[in-house]
């Protein structure tokens, strides 16, 4: 009877034992799956749906946010990148899944000092060595899912390295502007019901009658929520929105912080500036 009973118990364990490391293979599966799909985002900066799989979302794409921007050095990287599994493990209830970023060698392409984006894309496709970035997410089950919880980590471990790259080169319209004027404002800060922002800008004597082509874009918090249409113009350039134009839905800014970022017609930043609505 006890060796009935023993061989029972053991069967029991055996079966339990069993079921918890299908448990645990199906949950890791899952979740090299979502990272998969996850990295797969992060390469087309999809900030919002990124944030979406985070376990909050909503401080997720504060992080994300900034990044949402054009940098076309940074996003000539991102569109030659690939992404593969490296391996998993399990601690404390959660699951770190690993992956291994594979990039053409830009150090390589740095090296060659071109003097424009154009000229810095033909050396990437010449390039025959590789970089590599090792990325960890990891995984916290929350509402029956498993969500990313370390997006700040993976912000410095990733966007960070790309964004702090020297690349060598600046737009040509870098040190045009001369003085800015928030229309409107307070010095940076705008009070009361504001339906619009309005950036002005004066360049340059030295450049103030040749044509700048440029678009710019508008963030709040690190969230982009506006981006103008192609912009041709000289001497004094005026940059301005309106609530109706913006991803905002509301009638008035909501009180924070915007900032304005100005790209050459490469995509290359070549001013910003920030202002407040109280």
């Amino acid at each position: 009877m006890k060796n009935v009973s023993k061989t029972l118990a053991a069967s029991v364990l055996a079966v339990s034992m069993c079921i918890g490391l299908t448990g645990c293979f199906g949950a890791s599966k899952k979740c090299k799956e979502a990272g998969l799909e996850f990295m797969d985002l992060a390469l087309d900066k999809e900030v919002e749906d990124m944030a979406d799989m985070c376990t909050d979302d909503d401080e997720a794409l504060a992080c994300f946010g900034p990044y949402a921007a054009d940098n076309e050095a940074v996003d000539l990287l991102l569109e030659r990148a690939t992404v593969e599994y490296t391996s998993n493990s399990k601690k404390d209830g959660k699951i770190t899944i690993v992956y291994t970023v594979t990039l053409p060698d830009y150090d390589a392409a740095i090296d060659e000092d071109p003097e424009d984006i154009d000229e810095f894309e033909d050396l990437l496709d010449e390039v025959e060595g590789t970089v590599e970035i090792e990325v960890s997410l990891v995984f916290e089950e929350k509402r029956d899912e498993w969500l990313i919880d370390n997006y700040d980590d993976f912000v410095e471990d990733f966007y960070d390295e790309l964004y702090g790259i020297d690349f060598g080169f600046q737009s040509e319209y870098e040190g045009w502007v001369a003085t800015e004027n928030w229309w409107g404002a307070d010095g940076t800060v705008y009070s009361g019901d504001r339906y619009y922002l309005d950036l002005d800008l004066n360049i340059t004597n030295e450049h103030y009658n040749d044509q700048m082509v440029y678009t710019f874009k508008v963030f709040c918090g690190g969230n982009l929520i506006y981006t103008s249409n192609s912009i041709t113009d000289s001497g004094f350039l005026e940059n301005y929105c309106y609530t109706d134009d913006t991803s905002l839905g509301v009638e008035y800014f909501p009180a924070g912080s915007y900032t304005f970022v100005l790209y050459d017609s490469n995509g290359v930043e070549f001013y910003s500036s920030t202002c407040t609505v109280e």
